[in-house]
């Protein structure tokens, strides 16, 4: 049977903040608060313009349900293809699902290819005391538009894909201590903190004073 919904997409979620990407027989699921699962795809379902997926780790089992429905994130307002729903661990929540690069929320300026947005930019540290030393810290990170500064590495941002207003997910380049390699993270701004997610391991730093 031909169904309207692409058997590969995104889907992603809000509170809980859970994103699926779909490709062939493998469903990785990630979230802020999780480590990221691949789960292999046990069984599918599929009619005119929907689709499941159903998949099974160690951990539990996940559903993915996928109608070809308007959807509009409730975070941002950003139209999207399709109206979701994720059953993870037996607990269901909404969400929508998209092919490809996000559209924006309706009004907002398109940041610049692979640029990481203002709202991101700037020095983030432990804590007031951190910021104000910064040459004694070593958990500070500094975020430009095109690159993140740790304190033995830097990462030159390769893609940036919106997640929401307030939420990417990057890939970035990292050169540190002599080695190189890539990585893909999400960033989270909620008021002065940061949260970047590597690997399924959260960490959050405040925002430091702009030193002019």
């Amino acid at each position: 049977m031909v169904s309207s919904v692409p058997d590969a997409l995104t889907v992603s979620t809000n509170e809980p903040f859970y994103t699926v990407k779909i490709a062939g027989d493998v469903l990785t699921l990630s979230g802020v608060d999780a480590p990221i699962r691949r789960l292999e795809a046990t069984d599918r379902a599929i009619a005119t313009d929907t689709r499941e997926w159903t998949g099974q780790d160690a951990r539990g089992k996940l559903l993915v349900r996928v109608a070809r429905v308007p959807c509009a994130d409730d975070m941002s307002g950003a139209p999207r293809d399709f109206t979701a729903t994720l059953t993870v661990d037996g607990h269901a929540v909404s969400g929508c699902g998209y092919v490809g690069t996000p559209a924006p929320p309706p009004g907002q300026a398109k940041t610049p290819a692979n640029t990481i947005p203002a709202r991101f930019v700037g020095r983030w540290n432990r804590d007031a005391a951190a910021c104000a030393r910064p040459a004694a810290s070593i958990e500070g990170v500094r975020v430009t538009p095109n690159e993140l500064w740790f304190h033995e590495s830097v990462g030159a941002v390769r893609r940036v894909v919106a997640l929401g207003p307030d939420r990417l997910r990057i890939t970035a380049d990292y050169d540190g201590e002599g080695e190189r390699w890539t990585a893909t993270q999400t960033l989270q701004v909620s008021g002065d903190r940061l949260t970047i997610v590597t690997d399924g391991q959260p960490f959050s730093r405040m925002r430091c004073p702009d030193r002019g």
